[in-house]
């Protein structure tokens, strides 16, 4: 059993990729329902193991070294295998390895936070029957978790369990389906109390144009424009409990859903942009990014170039 969320992408700090840097390509990206993690990390072919680094300029001119951020690898049907996090000087924080089944399915994680000197390891189990994933989490050898999810019939989570010592806290979920079967409204409980209200609204081509997730105190609100079928524009609030309504960012995308260019606002005011120039390899994923920022609270008027990303990239064959 596989549950399948939808993402609403809060976007990287990019910008403006300029249209000679645009890869040239009719790869379609996924937005939700994704099948795999390349997938979700908006992935194109069969990615087997992915390095990034981080070169921070310095006063606008000469990069640094480049440093280790991330790297990951891909089993040959998609999941994530192994992930190395680290810091910003290139050492290592945290490891987390993945185990499957025979039929693909996550059975085992172990993750060791070197900062924290934390062990973690889940155990996943699937009833198929009664639609139920068990995860046993133990901590260090000695903190133990366990959580009961249970499923309907939409692969939708209505009830999840955490049990911990004597303690036992239960959440429910409640959905309402269009008729396309997508959801236009879900409800989180807690032990019967309400937490949380999300709501979705679609275009006449069922393309989710806005999401809202509404708690007690504040609502957190993303519109989406498309055109052709993909992501053109994401804007993202704030509602305050009294209702005001606060602009947070506005970010626009390249067709395959790179982010390119990223207004940032405080207090529904322009604060900084950054603008991200690409180059792509041969599949459609990015190998190089220039971010560069302005400073609006400063009144600058010129983009300048704060650091480089790069990707080194193998496939399977």
């Amino acid at each position: 059993m596989r549950k399948i969320y939808l993402l609403i992408l809060i976007s990287f700090f990019f910008l403006n990729c300029k249209e000679k840097a645009e890869f040239n390509t009719d790869l379609n990206p996924t937005y939700s329902d994704f099948e795999n993690d390349r997938e979700q990390r908006n992935l194109f072919g069969k990615v087997k193991e992915l390095e990034q680094y981080k070169a921070i300029f310095q006063n606008g001119k000469d990069t640094r070294e480049p440093l280790p951020t991330l790297k990951e690898k891909f089993t040959e049907f998609g999941s994530l295998f192994k992930t190395e996090y680290f810091d910003n000087y290139g050492e290592i924080t945290q490891i987390d390895q993945f185990h499957y089944d025979s039929n693909n399915f996550l059975i085992k994680s172990i993750s060791e936070n070197h900062l924290a000197k934390q062990k973690t390891i889940q155990l996943i189990s699937y009833d198929s029957i009664n639609k139920t994933t068990t995860r046993n989490i133990t901590i260090n050898d000695s903190l133990n978790y366990k959580f009961i999810s249970t499923f309907d019939s939409n692969d939708l989570i209505i009830k999840q369990i955490k049990i911990e010592a004597k303690d036992t806290v239960v959440r429910s979920y409640e959905y309402k389906l269009n008729s396309n079967n997508k959801r236009i409204l879900e409800k989180e409980f807690e032990e019967g109390k309400e937490l949380s209200i999300g709501t979705y609204k679609y275009d006449d081509e069922n393309q989710l144009i806005e999401y809202s997730n509404k708690y007690e105190w504040m609502e957190l609100l993303t519109e989406t424009e498309w055109e052709n079928n993909r992501i053109l524009k994401q804007i993202d609030y704030t509602i305050s409990a009294d209702s005001n309504k606060h602009l947070d960012r506005v970010t626009e995308y390249d067709k395959q859903f790179n982010p390119v260019n990223e207004k940032i606002y405080e207090k529904s005011e322009l604060n900084r942009e950054l603008e991200y120039d690409y180059e792509f390899d041969q599949f459609g994923n990015w190998i190089k990014r220039t971010v560069k920022m302005k400073e609006h609270f400063a009144n600058a008027d010129k983009f300048i170039p704060i650091y480089i990303e790069s990707r080194e990239i193998k496939y399977w064959k």
